[in-house]
């Protein structure tokens, strides 16, 4: 993993993260979603605590992507992936492994049929890495500002 996976986003969103008020919060619900995408992109072994057993790895990032990619998809598609997934489970796979979020501390199932499950489940992923993300971006940031005066400094 490269040491300043949010460079992009940082220099893309400097003008509004180079403050001592500055929160991740403040950003649109779009950068916030690509903030996201990046983090999970980023530690896929998280895709373990987020999603269900059912899930896995491979899905999860299918799922991510569903989630926070450039066009996310709708509420009933995504529905309908978990469902499959909780349905293909081996026969010994009871409701943890079906629906259970670690992370979110909470089975899916008893959301999957509602009509924003994706709107739900991009909230509730994006509230549970909110301070871990913004710890990390603010991180980079001061490592990044810190490398440039150095570089800079040797010129």
């Amino acid at each position: 993993m490269a040491r300043y996976f949010y460079e992009d986003f940082i220099n893309k969103h400097l003008d509004a993260l180079d403050n001592e008020s500055a929160r991740l919060s403040d950003l649109s619900d779009e950068d916030k979603d690509h903030a996201t995408y990046i983090w999970m992109m980023s530690h896929k072994t998280w895709f373990d605590d987020i999603y269900p057993v059912a899930i896995g790895r491979s899905v999860g990032k299918i799922v991510t992507q569903m989630l926070f990619g450039k066009t996310p998809l709708n509420s009933k598609l995504l529905s309908n992936l978990f469902i499959a997934m909780a349905d293909d489970c081996p026969d010994n796979y009871g409701r943890d492994e079906q629906w259970w979020s670690e992370a979110l501390g909470k089975h899916l199932d008893t959301e999957v049929n509602l009509g924003n499950f994706a709107d739900s489940l991009r909230d509730d992923i994006y509230l549970y890495l909110e301070e871990a993300m913004e710890e990390e971006i603010f991180q980079q940031l001061a490592d990044l500002k810190a490398r440039e005066k150095y570089d800079h400094f040797e010129e």
